[in-house]
């Protein structure tokens, strides 16, 4: 068996990095699965919407319509949601 032993520093230099290259990574999948989504998916239902959003709440979707954090459309009583908008969203809310 090999052992490999690492400075404290350099652990953490090495962890920083491959934390950035995983950010990144995803971060490149995300912009070009968003190029290439077809417009016509991109409106979700309100389950669908909760479901993306990780929430169970219909109020707090709610507050995020009237806060104009997300995209939507109204035909009569049906509202649809912007999977666009809510992706955007949930990435101007990372916690670093």
């Amino acid at each position: 068996m090999e052992i490999i032993v690492l400075e404290s520093e350099a652990y953490q230099s090495l962890q920083r990095e491959m934390l950035q290259m995983v950010r990144t990574t995803i971060r490149e999948a995300k912009e070009e699965a968003l190029a290439n989504m077809d417009p016509a998916n991109d409106w979700l239902s309100a389950v669908e919407a909760k479901n993306l959003l990780g929430i169970k709440s219909k109020t707090k979707l709610q507050e995020l319509r009237d806060l104009d954090e997300i995209k939507f459309s109204k035909a009569g009583k049906v509202i649809r949601y912007s999977k666009r908008s809510i992706l955007e969203y949930l990435e101007r809310n990372i916690v670093r």
